[in-house]
């Protein structure tokens, strides 16, 4: 597959067979683009519109992995609390993105076939804290159990 850097991701097993070599061979092309200021520097379209390279990673990286943390901790019944400055930094990321990017954004489809972005925002009482705010803009329900 190729992307808006015209590069090809390198040969690696698939998460199912060997997730830990798909991890470290995924970070090894993005540390490469990285380590390229040509590449790095580098305007590519992303569902935040159109950013740096790095930004991007950064964006991933800084705001969407705690995120993620937080469905496996979830899921698998662990500590599911979120660093309050990832929380606050989320929330800030969310909260500026226009209206018209954001329903694109709750679209599934809208970035390609089986891509979802958010789910629809969950509601939530008054007294809800930052991190079950946070979660619930971006369609996850903070009350959910496995």
């Amino acid at each position: 597959m190729k992307h808006d850097l015209g590069r090809s991701l390198s040969p690696a097993p698939s998460v199912d067979d060997d997730p830990v070599a798909a991890f470290r061979a995924a970070r090894a092309d993005v540390e490469a683009i990285l380590a390229d200021p040509g590449l790095a520097t580098r305007p590519c379209d992303t569902p935040s519109g159109r950013l740096p390279v790095e930004r991007h990673v950064d964006q991933v990286v800084s705001e969407d992995l705690p995120l993620h943390g937080w469905d496996l901790a979830r899921a698998t019944s662990q500590d599911d609390t979120i660093d309050p400055e990832d929380v606050e930094l989320a929330w800030a990321s969310v909260r500026a993105v226009p209206d018209e990017l954001m329903e694109k954004l709750r679209t599934p489809g809208a970035f390609g076939p089986d891509i979802e972005v958010f789910g629809p925002e969950v509601k939530l009482g008054e007294d809800a804290s930052p991190q079950d705010r946070l979660l619930a803009f971006i369609g996850r329900d903070p009350h959910w159990r496995p």
